[in-house]
């Protein structure tokens, strides 16, 4: 009678361990490592993580091309020589519409005439005028004008072709036109002697007229290397 609770004990001892390795075939053992929440669907394929998409903002942005416009509205002539430095007078009827020759931001502007024969002083001689840093990093500057438009101030941003004052024959002149010069920027304001032209502008005006954006960085360069940015004028008047 005593083999019985033996026997009873082995047998129990033999299902037990059935029951554990069943669990264990199952799940994987306690570790957990092979568990139903750890499976992947295809362990041989590895997660590859790609990137945001690049949204348009954040692209590179290509410069605006800049665009030239003849300076004086409708009929106007111009000739290639200029008196003691380069320049150009851009002969028009009185009243003709004068438009930003390029994107820029106004440098100058002179609201009133005060020039004086007696005095002779190159920096009233223009009368009423303006002048301009071009989106290029160059001065223009245009004179004599007979209004200056309400809009066109110091620090104003102007665009292509925007009207900003007419033709006159203020300052030392008897004739209505607009004196249009080019210059490297210097000072930026005050150095009249610079500003009001350095190089001669027919070459531009001509592609301008004809919708060419011939730009005259390069000789503007090419002067300012040569000549810096004199401190007082090269020639007079």
């Amino acid at each position: 009678m005593r083999r019985i609770p033996l026997i009873l004990a082995i047998v129990a001892v033999v299902l037990g361990l059935g029951l554990i390795g069943g669990v264990a075939l199952l799940g994987g053992g306690a570790s957990g490592k092979n568990s139903p929440a750890s499976f992947v669907d295809d362990p041989g394929e590895a997660k590859v993580e790609s990137s945001p998409p690049v949204s348009p903002s954040a692209a590179v942005k290509t410069p605006k091309p800049l665009v030239y416009k003849f300076p004086v509205q409708g009929t106007a002539s111009y000739a290639h020589t200029h008196h003691d430095y380069p320049a150009s007078d851009i002969m028009a009827k009185c009243g003709s519409g004068v438009v930003a020759p390029i994107d820029g931001v106004i440098l100058e502007v002179s609201l009133e005439d005060t020039w004086d024969a007696e005095v002779n002083s190159g920096a009233t001689r223009g009368g009423l005028s303006w002048s301009l840093l071009g989106d290029d990093g160059i001065r223009y500057y245009g004179s004599h004008l007979s209004e200056v438009d309400k809009t066109t101030k110091p620090g104003a941003r102007v665009v292509a072709g925007q009207h900003i004052g007419k033709v006159g024959k203020t300052g030392d002149t008897t004739a209505c036109h607009l004196h249009f010069g080019i210059s490297p920027v210097c000072k930026k304001t005050g150095d009249w002697w610079i500003r009001r032209g350095v190089i001669y502008p027919w070459s531009y005006l001509d592609a301008w007229r004809k919708g060419v954006a011939k730009s005259p960085v390069a000789a503007i360069q090419a002067w300012q290397k040569q000549h810096g940015c004199p401190g007082k004028p090269l020639t007079d008047p």
